[in-house]
């Protein structure tokens, strides 16, 4: 590991001056500051606390929190997991709530005695992943993944599956097939509705934007979801539902209805682990290994930063699949309209 005297004289500055900008003071000037925070992170240094060496992989939220998901607790299981290989411990920072307006992020984590970030982003976070970026910090992004030239990432590409999950109801029949995902969007979702757009129009259907839903991926989204749908004038035959949470809601909620799946709507969910075996009928899913994807992350940025010397983070990309069990079928000869207490209406 590299000492401040490395930095100095990396950067061309004193020792005194690297301390200085470490600490953010305000006397030094912009360009020494730029100049020192790039040599910190070319070299790899981290300080000391007392006379302990900080080891921190953080986990950062650049977008909202969700520790309560499915697929955030798979991704800290297997962080945890593949810590315990390494010398380095996990921390979650909240640097809305932390980082101060005059300092960069590498001051910011420097001060928190973190060596790496592992950025669970949204769209709408991805102005954080990038300034990181830029600050040369090491970092992977994991829960999105979109064009840049440095930033590495960690997900299960979902296009083909999803795709395959469509053209599955396709084959039993379906054509007006609902599509439901997160209402905060990222690279994943953007796969999945992509997937869902192309193997409708490969079928001479256009996209009818009243069966496209964005609901907080939570249990309860997936039964208001489900009452919304089928007591529409034209209720959809089957659904594609891109959050587990939502998907496990949805079924759940059709008993209270009086319904039956897949003889009155068939459902394709979305699985980070095992939550298909849990629900009646076995839920057909595309599924991906989350826990396996937060091993990668903090495997990956471990190496990263143990290695040091400007050592390259890599991307990990590995693949979706499509289990198909119990709960897609051909759709009803009769479709009606289910209202949430269960009244059946004729459609049209």
């Amino acid at each position: 590991m590299s000492t401040i005297r490395q930095v100095a004289e990396s950067a061309g500055v004193s020792i005194a001056t690297v301390s200085r900008v470490i600490n953010n003071s305000s006397v030094v000037t912009e360009e020494i500051r730029e100049k020192v925070l790039d040599a910190v992170n070319r070299c790899g240094y981290v300080p000391s606390v007392g006379r302990r060496t900080t080891s921190f992989l953080a986990l950062i939220y650049a977008g909202p929190f969700s520790l309560g998901s499915p697929y955030d607790a798979a991704l800290i299981e297997g962080m945890v997991q593949a810590m315990d290989g390494t010398n380095l411990d996990l921390v979650i920072l909240n640097p809305l709530r932390d980082k101060r307006p005059d300092e960069t992020f590498t001051q910011f984590f420097l001060r928190k005695g973190v060596r790496g970030a592992i950025l669970r982003s949204t769209v709408d976070g991805r102005h954080v992943c990038r300034q990181i970026a830029e600050e040369k910090f090491p970092a992977i992004v994991v829960g999105d993944h979109f064009e840049h030239p440095s930033l590495p990432f960690v997900y299960a590409d979902s296009t083909d599956s999803s795709r395959q999950a469509v053209e599955h109801l396709l084959s039993l029949g379906h054509s007006r097939i609902a599509f439901a995902s997160n209402e905060f969007e990222d690279g994943d979702h953007v796969d999945r509705f992509a997937a869902y757009t192309k193997a409708l129009e490969a079928h001479g259907i256009e996209v009818d934007p009243t069966l496209v839903y964005r609901v907080p991926a939570r249990k309860p989204s997936g039964a208001q979801l489900l009452r919304n749908m089928m007591s529409s004038k034209t209720p959809p035959t089957a659904v594609f539902v891109t959050d587990p949470p939502v998907a496990i809601g949805l079924i759940n909620e059709s008993r209270n209805m009086g319904m039956e799946i897949p003889q009155d709507l068939s459902v394709v969910g979305f699985d980070d682990r095992d939550a298909r075996n849990y629900v009646f009928p076995l839920m057909s899913a595309v599924c991906q290994d989350a826990r396996q994807l937060g091993y990668e992350a903090f495997a990956e940025l471990a190496r990263t930063v143990e290695a040091g010397n400007g050592t390259k983070t890599q991307s990990c990309v590995s693949t979706c699949w499509l289990e198909i069990n119990n709960s897609t079928g051909q759709p009803p000869e009769d479709s009606a309209r289910i209202l949430p207490d269960g009244t059946r209406l004729a459609v049209g």
